[in-house]
């Protein structure tokens, strides 16, 4: 039940449209504020609506529990590669990737920040990938929540709700120094006071953020910077950042790129154990979409608690990699390939380790013959999987069109971060496409926790944690 949540969304329109052209007034402010404080991604202020996506306090419990129990399962994943055959065969990774993520983090819980992207219908949340290797979005949407909070204020919505959004990036500077924690018990000549440093390549469009978040480590005490890869140098005993010593590196360069120039002094800082480096590259692993297929798998059965088996069977779509042989479907047995070719429209094909939407193909918007094209191509090579498709759920948000608001039907998906192995937050992805990625043009907002002051759901009632953020 969250009929409560619908009349918060349906009055926060009303309120909305009644102001007429000054929508576009708010819309123009909005885009100002953000565009100063760093909501920019490729030169672009980040697309956005002037709504939040509500959420039930219901909704969110059940968004919380899953992200726990996953977050749990995927980091016995990760810790059990470097043992574990079976996996490191399923995975396939290059020679270059299993070096790499055999080096120890020096701290338990390897994927310390993980977004687990979803959709959300009612109380249902299938979860369709895990990014674990470099995920973003959390410095975006904590100031955008301000920059929604500061420029829209409607009396009467104030007055019949309470909302409340998580910020994220406290939660982010505490597993950052969590880590760096475990790892200055190893080696205790490290100071206790650590150096942030933030690390991506020169091109990635995602700078701005990087500033937002090294604003927000200052806030919390720490010196911090954003570097490239080129501009680090390790001496055997520290890493330097232009020439200043670092001992926290939040990793924001993918695996593949930061064994480029550079990257040789961040490898041997985090192979010799003189930094906590979050997320470690051991993390990859969760970051395999095949993961997907072997959650269920009987070989690594030991490695999931019977509870967070019920929580994978009840937010994990059906998935396998996509090879020859039979497999099942429900009760059926099937040949895959031939299954996958004659149910397109209720499948779609994913690469096993890309990301921002590339290479994926939805099977109701595939002709038939590139469809069995993407299969032919990639069946012998074990780099995809087939997914069950789960319907893009859609909802109304307000968009600012001819100086005016209107009501336009949206796809979203939701964007809950497990950080330090708990819920931390959540943003969603707004798009017109049924792919929904910031970086193909997609909108970004956070998720707000809201309900009727009245309570009038019982069943909504808050968890613990919940509607203590304050009020929008």
């Amino acid at each position: 039940m969250i009929d409560h949540v619908n009349n918060l969304k349906l009055q926060h329109m009303v309120e909305l449209s009644k102001l007429g052209d000054g929508c576009a007034a708010i819309e123009s402010e909005i885009e100002r504020w953000l565009a100063e404080h760093d909501v920019v991604f490729g030169g672009h202020t980040i697309p956005f609506v002037l709504m939040p996506h509500f959420v039930s306090p219901g909704q969110i419990r059940h968004v919380r529990g899953s992200v726990g129990h996953l977050s749990r399962v995927l980091a016995r994943f990760c810790d059990a590669y470097p043992e574990n055959g079976h996996l490191r065969e399923e995975l396939a990774l290059s020679d270059l990737e299993d070096d790499l993520i055999r080096i120890d983090p020096g701290y338990p819980n390897p994927p310390r920040i993980c977004r687990l992207d979803a959709f959300l219908s009612g109380y249902e949340v299938r979860f369709l990938e895990f990014n674990a290797d470099s995920p973003a979005g959390i410095g975006y949407t904590d100031v955008l929540y301000e920059g929604l909070r500061q420029a829209i204020d409607l009396p009467r919505v104030r007055a019949e709700f309470d909302t409340a959004y998580t910020p994220m990036l406290p939660e982010l500077m505490a597993t950052l120094l969590d880590a760096y924690r475990h790892v200055r018990a190893k080696q205790p000549d490290l100071p206790e006071s650590p150096r942030l440093v933030l690390v991506d390549v020169s091109t990635t469009p995602s700078v701005p953020e990087f500033r937002i978040v090294c604003e927000a480590a200052r806030e919390a005490g720490l010196e911090a910077l954003h570097v490239t890869p080129e501009e680090l140098d390790y001496d055997g005993s520290l890493l330097h950042a232009r020439g200043e010593p670092v001992h926290v590196v939040y990793r924001r360069v993918l695996l593949e790129d930061a064994t480029g120039p550079g990257g040789e002094h961040l490898i041997a800082a985090a192979r010799d154990g003189r930094i906590a480096m979050v997320n470690p590259f051991r993390s990859r692993v969760a970051n395999n979409k095949k993961l997907f297929a072997l959650l269920e798998d009987p070989r690594f059965a030991h490695l999931v608690e019977p509870d967070e088996l019920e929580a994978i069977r009840s937010t994990i779509p059906w998935t396998r990699v996509l090879r020859p042989g039979n497999s099942t479907y429900g009760n059926w047995v099937v040949d895959l390939l031939s299954f996958t070719s004659n149910n397109r429209e209720r499948l779609v094909l994913k690469p096993v380790s890309d990301y921002g939407g590339h290479g994926v193909a939805l099977g109701i918007e595939t002709d038939q013959s590139d469809w069995d094209s993407i299969i032919e191509t990639h069946a012998d090579h074990s780099d995809y999987i087939v997914q069950e498709y789960v319907p893009v759920p859609e909802e109304m948000f307000p968009t600012v069109e001819d100086g005016r608001v209107q009501m336009r039907l949206k796809r979203f998906n939701i964007n809950p971060f497990g950080i330090g192995g708990h819920y931390a937050g959540m943003i969603t992805r707004i798009s017109d496409r049924a792919v929904i990625n910031v970086s193909a043009g997609g909108g970004l907002l956070p998720s707000v926790v809201g309900r009727h002051k009245r309570r009038l759901l019982a069943e909504d009632d808050p968890g613990e944690g919940e509607m203590v953020h304050g009020s929008t």
